[in-house]
């Protein structure tokens, strides 16, 4: 077998190379070398240097990737709070509020009863005066629905914000690593 003399690029070491040999590290610097074996020369190459190379475009990759899930999460948030909005008088869309949903039943709830007084005080006919139950009804179960989905909105955006900041403490981290 034919063995070469290759000067190690990390020391200039002189080392003594078998032909089938693709990579060295060198005894006297230790650095990890690439033998090139070309048609009328032999040399080599540090690894370290296409090491590093390749750890920094490692971190720029996780850095992209971590960018695209927190873009990602930003465009399912956006679907998801769409689902939640809720609708005016106007065509207005609004985010659903426990307070609002409340104040809305509340007042609701009193016309069903303000109802019932004034029609049966007026001597309205049959069962004109029970429709202010059918009031007070829509009126509470609207107040329940508009709760509950006022807590779900809430408890989807607790959700959303903790992975939110997770993701944003990842990519920190990863461009501090950089």
């Amino acid at each position: 077998m034919k063995v070469t003399k290759v000067c190690c690029q990390g020391c200039g070491a002189d080392l003594d190379v078998s032909e089938g040999i693709r990579f060295v590290t060198c005894n006297y610097c230790h650095s990890k070398l690439e033998i090139v074996h070309g048609s009328s020369v032999t040399h080599s190459k540090v690894l370290e240097k296409l090491e590093r190379k390749t750890k920094e475009m490692s971190d720029d990759l996780k850095v992209i990737r971590l960018q695209n899930e927190l873009e990602k999460l930003d465009r399912e948030w956006g679907v998801l709070q769409e689902r939640f909005m809720t609708s005016g008088e106007n065509g207005q869309r609004s985010l659903p509020s426990s307070g609002g949903s409340v104040f809305a039943g509340l007042m609701g709830i009193v016309g069903g009863v303000v109802w019932m007084v004034a029609t049966s005080s007026m001597g309205a006919p049959g069962l004109f005066p029970l429709f202010g139950l059918v009031i007070i009804g829509f009126s509470f179960f609207g107040m329940i629905h508009g709760s509950r989905k006022a807590q779900e909105y809430n408890s989807a955006r607790a959700l959303m914000d903790r992975r939110r900041g997770k993701l944003l403490e990842q990519l920190a981290e990863a461009k501090q690593g950089r």
